[in-house]
């Protein structure tokens, strides 16, 4: 194993942790955090505002590492031009639905901070699609990119490896 490969080794390793820091923590915020928040709410309210302060550094933290490692990993997936347009279209999506996901994450920030001067007491759902509007809207939305983006990342893995074999056959014939 040369430099190079302990260097891709580390970006890798870098990217699936705060890939998985990141939603890892969203869904332990929404499944067990949130629901336990809300039984209590004045104190739920104390620690929710210091839980989200603290996950906002580590989700810029995520963001910015991200960023920086997912550029060295597509450079050097497209670099070899062995991969297929399969690949291509799918990292494209990966693309589109994480920077959707960056987007998300630091635009609810803004409107958080603004909507919590003028909070007006939570009014529950009664229809049924307005529940799942609540549960398709704001961070859950960041959640479930973050789920589809998971599964474009084990798909680019299972194309790249299909495009390896290939040009190896191609290279033994």
């Amino acid at each position: 194993m040369n430099a190079s490969d302990i260097f891709l080794l580390v970006v890798r390793w870098l990217h699936l942790i705060s890939a998985a820091a990141w939603i890892g923590g969203g869904l332990f915020y929404l499944l067990i955090l949130g629901p336990a928040l809300r039984k209590n709410a004045e104190a739920g309210r104390i620690v929710n505002s210091v839980a989200a302060a603290d996950f906002r550094v580590l989700v810029d933290t995520c963001i910015f590492v991200l960023l920086a490692t997912g550029v060295v990993l597509t450079f050097n997936r497209l670099t070899p031009g062995i991969i297929g347009v399969p690949y291509a279209i799918t990292l494209a999506v990966k693309i589109a639905l994480s920077v959707w996901m960056f987007m998300l994450a630091r635009g609810r920030r803004r409107r958080t901070a603004l909507m919590n001067a003028y909070r007006e007491p939570d009014i529950p759902a009664v229809a049924a699609w307005q529940k799942t509007a609540r549960a398709v809207s704001g961070y859950n939305t960041v959640l479930i990119l973050g789920i589809v983006v998971f599964l474009l990342a084990d798909l680019l893995k299972v194309l790249f490896e299909i495009a390896l074999e290939d040009e190896i056959t191609r290279l033994v014939q």
